[in-house]
């Protein structure tokens, strides 16, 4: 089958090896992208040295960043795509050689353009099913019961990975789609855009594919898998930092998104990071009460 052509945004910010290692499974793709836009927030010049090197490998085009966002550096590299289809892909993953393939064949298809976009399958993470407590929050949050609530968005933004129990096929329903590895159509992309979230930008793969997913069918593809090694950032240094912008971004699609205001709104964010508080200090790690104080500031 045909494949249809796709072209990827790279945002990255001050990890010249890790790019390198992501840089270098893409040339190993059974259906290479027609273009690769680097946007590079780094200071230094060490990633424009890397890009520079796959230059007779890859079809590779470096830009500088605007600013340093992640979700305004997708954008950024976004805005000179003319494939029919637009991936976006961290700088620190290691993909397996037909992830692209499998993931662009869901599209050719869909003459009806039904399907808005497709995110690939990060080796070794999914949703567990819930149990006890856990699981009878999320039905408090959702407001209705499901076994797993896997691929769901619900309550104060609680955004679930699939269970990859929910059908037998590849494809995976969801509300929403991470932007580690994911494709979407270029059009219903451009339309929407990810939201002007800052620096680590958390959640701006929620609130950018939650609205694609109010027009369009999302999927995960349960065998397009990718490694993704979470390498470390400046951005991710402030546990308390990070957990304040957690709550900020959660509010943000929950206002914008799911729409919810008022008491019910207020109700639902003061159970949240009640339990979140719970979970963290059961975790009883060195950064626990930093993330605590972040979550309630």
């Amino acid at each position: 089958m045909k494949k249809m052509a796709y072209s990827l945004v790279i945002a990255t910010f001050e990890r010249p090896s890790a790019l390198a290692e992501t840089l270098e499974s893409i040339t190993a793709q059974t259906c290479l992208p027609e273009l690769i836009i680097i946007v590079d927030a780094s200071k230094d010049d060490e990633s424009l040295k890397i890009v520079q090197s796959f230059e007779a490998r890859l079809p590779v085009k470096y830009e500088r960043a605007i600013e340093a966002s992640a979700a305004g550096q997708r954008n950024q590299g976004a805005r000179n795509i003319t494939t029919p289809l637009v991936g976006f892909l961290d700088d620190d993953t290691t993909l397996s050689r037909d992830i692209f393939e499998k993931i662009c064949s869901v599209f050719e298809p869909d003459d009806a353009e039904n399907i808005g976009g497709v995110a690939g399958r990060i080796e070794g993470l999914q949703q567990k099913q819930p149990h006890g407590l856990l699981w009878y929050y999320y039905r408090l949050q959702a407001g209705y019961p499901h076994p797993t609530y896997g691929g769901k968005l619900f309550g104060p933004a609680i955004n679930c990975l699939p269970a990859y129990t929910e059908t037998t096929g590849d494809l995976i329903p969801a509300d929403w789609l991470n932007s580690t590895c994911v494709v979407y159509r270029t059009p219903v992309f451009m339309r929407e855009m990810f939201p002007n979230f800052q620096g680590y930008s958390f959640m701006e793969d929620v609130h950018l594919s939650s609205r694609i997913a109010k027009s369009h069918k999302l999927f995960f593809h349960a065998s397009a898998l990718f490694q993704h090694h979470d390498a470390p950032s400046e951005f991710k240094r402030n546990p308390e930092q990070m957990a304040r912008m957690r709550i900020r971004n959660q509010r943000v699609v929950t206002k914008d998104v799911l729409q919810l205001s008022g008491r019910v709104f207020e109700i639902k964010f003061f159970l949240h990071r009640l339990f979140s508080t719970v979970a963290l200090l059961r975790r009883r790690d060195k950064n626990s009460w930093k993330e605590i104080i972040g979550t309630w500031s």
